[in-house]
């Protein structure tokens, strides 16, 4: 999914690693963390400490790293980091991978106010619904033509 969000992003991924890069840096700070201890925490290694900082600083030319969908999970699964981008929450449970066991959300029951008559059962009312699944998510179009 997360290869999705930034596929999306096309000329947005500098403002992506930006929105994550001072996100998580503002978040190792708020828990007391330098990037050795989060890099030993995700089982990074000393490399691991010079990559988290490559997230949170502007290089000499003033862009930012964009990290890996699989960088972004670890980070974000491994030290219950979160942010938001683009409207969006990004968290180890928004990005878990299709098919993991995890919690599930409960179902919502979305009300679809309709104050005219509707009758199924002939012609003259109509029901149109069409059902669209792009990647990480689903629309849902639902089109009523009330009886006249």
């Amino acid at each position: 999914m997360m290869s999705n969000i930034i596929g999306k992003m096309g000329d947005h991924s500098t403002d992506f690693a930006r929105a994550f890069g001072d996100s998580l840096k503002s978040f190792l700070h708020g828990k007391g963390l330098s990037y050795t201890d989060a890099a030993n925490l995700l089982g990074m290694g000393r490399k691991g400490v010079s990559r988290l900082s490559t997230y949170c600083h502007d290089s000499p030319r003033g862009t930012r790293a964009t990290p890996s969908a699989e960088l972004l999970y670890a980070i974000c699964s491994g030290l219950e980091f979160e942010f938001e981008y683009g409207g969006c929450k990004i968290s180890a449970l928004t990005l878990r991978v299709n098919g993991s066991k995890g919690p599930t959300a409960h179902p919502y029951q979305l009300p679809l106010p309709f104050d005219r008559q509707f009758n199924l059962t002939d012609d003259k009312g109509t029901v149109s619904v069409s059902v669209k699944r792009p990647a990480g998510r689903v629309e849902v179009s639902i089109s009523l033509k009330a009886a006249s």
